[in-house]
């Protein structure tokens, strides 16, 4: 009651200021004290707090609260520092024994006299009810909303969580990221999340000066519950030729699919994927390399590397032996002679980086055929994030078994920045080539598109 008569009164006595009128209008309270210093504004509120404003543009901006819910009454700057003199409540006691000269008195005898402390003043009521307290600045507040990638908080301006603020969230899966404040109001606070960062309505945060914890290159969103998706070339074949040399108008699809599974909290995933599977159409000629594979991986934030296996398959490739007349030595046909780059394969996994962020992987596969082992396919990506949602990607590979591609293309957030809800979709251009062992080879430019769920 002292400290709020006490403000009461330098508020009444304190003229009308900028900041005063820009706490006014940010509702911030009554104003106790206030400095400027290279274009920044420090007000003292009587409600509690040192309020760091700007004015920059027409209306005033908070950019945050310090020291929420201790009272300074002066506020000096001292070269590159910043002086701040706090109001502090001290009792003493003084003896009424004679009424016309109080004398000292212990503050423990004043006390026990009286189980009521009644303080009497004659100032003037306050025109306006006061405001209410204002929430320390680590007061926590919860996560009330996650939608593309703005989480909503229950706190604002008055719990100190103005605009370029940071809070620590504590989500459900004991991971803790801290996010910038981009807009504040009275009661609540919206922050954005960074690319690969995820929290969920429930979750607690408090205000902190740690630096926020999004990161571009190397974000470290944890290893997905869940991945599925694909990537479709459809390609249309130029120079095409059917198996007599005639000319044809022919085309073809080259098709990545995968799901991937973590299971439980281990840093194992679990993984199907075709790798690709090609289809060509239009010369009456079969084209239908691929290959796929099972896998298992050791995997964290910026390593994955696993073991698997798999099969490549495709056409035989078959031609005439060439044979001589035992007698006269000259040239005769021969049977026909076929073989497959088709059997079953050995697999390696591996990824350096982060999945959603900067990473090179590869992947290969052994042959199995002919009482050996042979090199079967290899597939390579670089990714390159540019923005928060965007990222450059290139990838390319072949195998034994006809197909081949090189592509470069784009990777954008659809959905989500790499948690569970997250979709995410991809688009690019780039050659094909598909071969059936026999005939030419189908080649030609093809525009890509792809899509990947995360539940």
């Amino acid at each position: 009651m002292l400290s709020a008569l006490l403000s009461s009164v330098i508020v009444a006595q304190a003229p009308a200021s900028p900041a005063a009128r820009a706490a006014e209008t940010l509702g911030l309270g009554p104003v106790l004290d206030s400095v400027v210093h290279q274009g920044v504004t420090y007000a003292a509120l009587a409600r509690g707090g040192i309020a760091v404003l700007k004015a920059d543009g027409a209306a005033p901006r908070l950019v945050r609260i310090v020291e929420g819910g201790r009272r300074f009454v002066r506020l000096v700057v001292m070269g590159q520092s910043l002086l701040a003199i706090e109001q502090r409540e001290e009792a003493h006691a003084f003896s009424l024994a004679t009424p016309e000269q109080p004398q000292p008195d212990s503050l423990a005898s004043a006390l026990g006299a009286t189980r009521e402390l009644t303080v009497v003043t004659q100032a003037p009521p306050s025109p306006q009810a006061p405001p209410p307290a204002a929430v320390p600045s680590s007061a926590r507040v919860t996560v009330t909303a996650v939608k593309d990638g703005d989480v909503t908080l229950s706190g604002g301006a008055l719990t100190g969580l103005g605009e370029g603020a940071r809070v620590r969230v504590r989500t459900q899966d004991s991971r803790e990221v801290v996010l910038k404040i981009i807009e504040s109001r009275e009661d609540t606070a919206i922050a954005r999340l960074g690319r690969g960062e995820n929290v969920r309505v429930g979750d607690t945060a408090v205000v902190t000066d740690a630096p926020a914890t999004a990161r571009l290159f190397f974000p470290e969103p944890g290893v997905p519950r869940l991945r599925y998706g694909f990537h479709a070339r459809p390609f249309l074949a130029l120079d095409a030729k059917t198996r007599l040399g005639n000319s044809a108008r022919a085309g073809g699809l080259l098709l990545d699919a995968f799901v991937a599974w973590r299971p439980g909290d281990l840093p194992l995933v679990l993984s199907a994927q075709l790798d690709p599977v090609g289809f060509g159409l239009g010369t009456g000629l079969r084209h239908t390399p691929g290959s796929a594979y099972f896998a298992v991986a050791y995997s964290t934030d910026f390593l994955e590397v696993g073991i698997g296996a798999g099969a490549l398959f495709g056409q035989k490739a078959c031609s005439p032996e060439l044979s001589f007349d035992p007698i006269t030595y000259e040239p005769i046909e021969g049977k026909n002679v076929c073989s497959s780059n088709a059997g079953p394969s050995f697999q390696q996994v591996l990824r350096l980086g982060a999945l959603d962020g900067f990473h090179v992987a590869w992947n290969s596969a052994i042959l199995s055929r002919d009482n050996q082992f042979r090199f079967g396919s290899g597939r390579g990506e670089i990714q390159v994030p540019l923005t928060p949602s965007l990222s450059l990607f290139g990838a390319g590979g072949g195998s034994a078994s006809g197909w081949n591609f090189g592509e470069l293309g784009v990777r954008s957030f659809l959905k989500g920045t790499g948690g569970s809800g997250t979709t995410v979709i991809s688009a690019s251009l780039g050659i094909v080539s598909l071969s059936d062992g026999t005939g030419e080879a189908l080649s030609g430019p093809s525009i890509a598109i792809g899509i990947e769920r995360r539940p």
